[in-house]
């Protein structure tokens, strides 16, 4: 792996390990129309000419240079060529309706728009090709952009899970820096396969699905669809070592996993009972079949971009699954903590990474307060200098996370100011800790909590003919078990919740959806 210093752009960062690795695999492509290999020399040479055609094209430094592409090499070629010529990407989720996606090229405004299979007009646009040989002698002679790891080098486009949009601004030191902190946690390297189940609009999937398997000469591999079977067929198939996924993904694992001991009469309790109580030795043999139907060579698991339940990680942790939580927020490019050697705190998200801080402000008589982060990979700020003032304190980044820090720094997080409710008795209510609980029963498939009346009701997703009735059992249950500010008043019942392209509960739709859905008290 080459070794480079946050002194040089992503271009410079990237670029020995692509010649290193030049007759390797960088992308497996599962498509409907058969397989697709692609080796780094072909998105170098690539790169290179995309780059080119870039300059010709009139853009020049400090441009914004769009993309409007699927997960995949073309997508990654495109922000290459940008970062090459000193240029800044503005990724637009094509997933997200045509009106989100207006509002994205609205507030970033890009000078040209790269684009592969999208059906997205913007004016000027060129098509994004692996096809680089009949140009390649002319763009390799060309001179790259200076080095300038505080320069921009993606403008992303966010409104969270809350709806307020923002346009947030992170240098290549930043991303660059989440990349190296990742490597001195977990050894990457050639022989790896990562499997690509993040969208590269957002600061996550840059960072784990392009950034740093590239720098480390990993390969990436995107299965047809993002449809469970065909994501164990792509984890199996392509021997997948590296899973870098949201919880719900990790969740679904578990519940599947839960259903198939079930159905074949098999006690998981009992199973995972035995190998707590096993030497490491016998609980390899133990877990070969489970391993087997994952992929068999699957040694790094790590959930991000929203809250993991503790139980979900014990779970995978007992079967040998090596299951680790992140922490992190776009305005971190993404990573600020993570836990170390599967972590004997699975509630936590483990300890900051290298040179990143994090401190609790103002902490109650408990030890909470919301999170403020400080480090090289803290964004350079928000486009508008009103919300970069309100979130950034001498360096320090504001997250709106509530949370608190071990004795053994580790940090562990309850909930979101902005989401934080103050019953008519001043109590606090923390819906995220409210949304962990009621997802522990099978019957509910996703919870969001809401204030309705300075009181938290909620909207759960099932499946099934009586609903209600279900909906009603899981909020006596729960409400038994809960101290008496913690108890739902009132339930809205669907089939799904809303979500963000990452995974995350859409919030702002849920006081519509609730008032639309509710079917009544929740009891006491």
């Amino acid at each position: 792996m080459p070794e480079t210093a946050v002194t040089s752009n992503l271009w410079k960062l990237i670029e020995p390990s692509l010649l290193l690795h030049g007759d390797d695999l960088a992308w497996i492509c599962r498509q409907q129309e058969g397989r697709r290999e692609v080796q780094f020399r072909q998105i170098h040479q690539a790169a290179l000419v995309t780059a080119q055609k870039l300059r010709k094209s009139g853009i020049s430094a400090g441009a914004t240079v769009g993309i409007t592409a699927p997960n995949g090499p073309e997508w990654t070629v495109a922000a290459l060529a940008a970062w090459r010529i000193g240029c800044m990407i503005a990724p637009i989720h094509i997933g997200n309706s045509d009106h989100d996606i207006a509002a994205q090229i609205d507030a970033v405004k890009p000078d040209i728009m790269l684009v592969h299979g999208s059906g997205i007009v913007h004016e000027p646009r060129m098509e994004i090709t692996l096809d680089a040989e009949e140009e390649l002698a002319a763009a390799e002679n060309a001179i790259a952009a200076a080095d300038d790891p505080d320069a921009v080098a993606a403008r992303l486009y966010t409104s969270g899970s809350t709806g307020n949009p923002k346009v947030v601004r992170l240098s290549h030191g930043n991303l660059a820096a989440n990349v190296l902190a990742a490597v001195k946690i977990q050894r990457f390297g050639p022989g790896d396969r990562f499997i690509s189940l993040l969208p590269f609009s957002h600061a996550m999937g840059i960072t784990a699905n392009v950034n740093l398997p590239y720098y480390v000469g990993a390969s990436l591999v995107t299965p047809k669809v993002l449809a469970a079977s065909e994501i164990v067929a792509a984890l199996e198939e392509e021997k997948v070592t590296v899973v870098i996924a949201v919880p719900r993904l990790f969740r679904n694992v578990m519940l599947g996993l839960e259903k198939k001991f079930r159905e074949g009469g098999k006690g998981l309790a009992l199973y995972r009972r035995v190998l707590r109580a096993s030497p490491s030795r016998l609980r390899q043999i133990l877990n070969a079949p489970l391993r087997k139907r994952l992929g068999g060579r699957i040694n790094v698991w790590v959930s991000g971009g929203s809250h993991l339940d503790g139980r979900i990680t014990r779970f995978y942790q007992e079967l040998g699954l090596p299951l680790r939580q992140g922490y992190g927020l776009t305005e971190t490019a993404p990573l600020a903590c993570i836990q170390e050697n599967f972590d004997s705190a699975p509630e936590s998200v483990g300890k900051p990474v290298e040179h990143v801080q994090v401190r609790v402000n103002e902490p109650d008589e408990s030890g909470q307060g919301e999170i403020w982060i400080k480090g090289p990979n803290v964004m350079l700020g928000y486009e508008d200098p009103e919300q970069t003032a309100q979130a950034l304190e001498d360096g320090w980044f504001k997250t709106g996370d509530i949370g608190r820090i071990d004795d053994q720094g580790r940090v562990t997080l309850t909930g979101r100011l902005k989401r934080l409710i103050v019953t008519e008795a001043g109590k606090n209510v923390y819906p995220e800790e409210l949304e962990t609980l009621l997802e522990r029963d099978p019957a509910i498939k996703e919870a969001g909590v809401l204030e309705v009346d300075m009181r938290p009701a909620c909207v759960l997703a099932m499946d099934g003919d009586d609903t209600a009735g279900e909906a009603r059992r899981v909020i006596r249950e729960f409400n038994a078990l809960v101290s008496a500010h913690n108890r739902i008043s009132r339930i809205a019942v669907v089939e799904e919740l809303p979500r963000t392209p990452l995974g995350k509960i859409a919030l702002q739709e849920l006081p519509a959806i609730f008032e639309a859905h509710e079917i009544g008290a929740g009891g006491n």
